[in-house]
């Protein structure tokens, strides 16, 4: 396997729509909500990057509950509630062991910072407010704390105005999406499929092209945003949002 080839890595299929997905900052983890069209009842789901699940998928007790963030393998989510009946909530979830490190309808998240959850008592609409500890639950008033940002290695291309000699020929239509991999380039473009739209995936230096894939085939419309990228590793989400699938270039 070498940076010239595109190799697709996994395809996972889930059984209702994906509504979100988060990047672990600090593993190779991907979180994934999906919600039920009937019910929009919430599932969560954790694989790798390779595919493997790393916990039972796990179905919310309210469709109020979201997935906030995913970080050094602790799932967070967080539950709406302000304006209505519904309490709001923080819950972490130790994705290895599938145990919940914290669960409260005391507190409103507020942000997600490098090993900490920012939050404040629901009734408390101002001043003090605290530091929840990602890894045990543990909580302080944020006085106490430093908060840094986690990190974001997350890429999203950048669409590109004009289409590069060598691929005139491939006739995209639409946007022609345009990403760094290394020393070489990623170019993301639709192609006519008769009444319907293939996604393609092609990697070049600033010459030639070096390897070209159909990503994902026979699709009633084009993709507005078409992939993220960590590192050499691009993951697509299908036009019906029920499938994630992921290539190392």
């Amino acid at each position: 396997m070498t940076k010239y080839t595109i190799n697709k890595i996994f395809e996972k299929a889930f059984p209702t729509n994906i509504w979100k997905i988060e990047i672990d900052s600090n593993k190779p983890y991907v979180a994934v909500e999906t919600r039920d069209v009937e019910t929009t009842l919430a599932s969560f789901f954790v694989f790798d990057f390779e595919g493997n699940c790393l916990m039972s998928p796990c179905q919310a007790d309210g469709k109020e509950w979201t997935l906030d963030s995913i970080q050094d393998g602790y799932m967070i989510l967080k539950r709406f509630g302000e304006q209505t009946p519904v309490q709001e909530g923080i819950q972490i979830i130790q994705i290895l062991n599938n145990e919940v490190i914290f669960h409260s309808y005391e507190f409103v998240l507020l942000d997600v910072f490098n090993g900490f959850i920012h939050a404040r008592h629901r009734s408390i609409s101002s001043g003090e407010s605290i530091a929840i500890d990602i890894h045990n639950g543990e909580y302080s008033t944020s006085a106490e704390r430093i908060f840094d940002m986690a990190s974001n290695k997350v890429q999203y291309p950048v669409t590109y105005q004009q289409t590069p000699r060598f691929l005139k020929h491939e006739h995209a239509v639409g946007p022609l999406w345009l990403s760094k991999c290394g020393h070489h380039f990623l170019w993301c473009y639709h192609k006519k499929n008769k009444d319907r739209f293939d996604l393609c995936l092609a990697t070049s230096n600033l010459n030639q092209i070096l390897d070209q894939q159909v990503i994902l085939k026979d699709m009633e419309k084009m993709i507005p945003q078409p992939y993220f990228q960590l590192g050499n590793q691009v993951f697509f989400m299908s036009f019906n949002k029920r499938e994630i699938v992921s290539y190392l270039v």
